[in-house]
């Protein structure tokens, strides 16, 4: 069993619009809808500009998803001033998100070292450590994405 579904790299936080809950992206290969993540439970990492990792935390418990949670850390903590790009590594697949449909990921069978890869996984992909080599292990059927306006910005900058 894949335990992380989809996970998005390096979202910028500018491109969030914290009063619509939205967090929209699109799929790596360039083909498909966006999804909207809000509702995503995940694993995520706040960077600061020089893409120090300044604080890893978690998200989905009870009813606040992904989006609850980074606009906390955005305009409500003491963390507001301090990063500028997340990394999130999420539970539900997209289609699961546009569905609706939240059943709980961790009830089949994961065995343990399925469960150590994405555990160290997770952790080089928030902590970017410098001498690891080793991405990926675990995450061998994750749908990635990026931020649907970053993805625009770049792809209208291109044109």
């Amino acid at each position: 069993m894949q335990l992380i579904r989809s996970a998005g790299y390096m979202w910028h936080r500018e491109y969030v619009n914290w009063q619509q809950r939205r967090l929209l992206g699109r799929p790596e290969s360039g083909k498909g809808d966006e999804v909207d993540f809000a509702d995503q439970s995940a694993i995520y990492g706040l960077y600061a500009a020089n893409h120090d990792c300044i604080y890893i935390g978690q998200a989905g418990r009870g009813n606040s998803g992904l989006f609850d949670r980074l606009k906390t850390h955005a305009l409500e903590d003491h963390l507001f001033c301090f990063w500028v790009r997340f990394t999130w590594l999420g539970f539900y697949s997209s289609s699961q998100l546009r569905k609706g449909r939240f059943d709980d990921p961790v009830t089949g069978a994961l065995s343990l070292v399925d469960a150590l890869d994405t555990i160290e996984s997770v952790g080089v992909y928030l902590a970017l450590p410098r001498f690891n080599r080793r991405y990926g292990s675990g995450f061998g059927g994750v749908e990635w994405y990026y931020q649907n306006a970053e993805y625009e910005r770049l792809r209208n900058a291109q044109a």
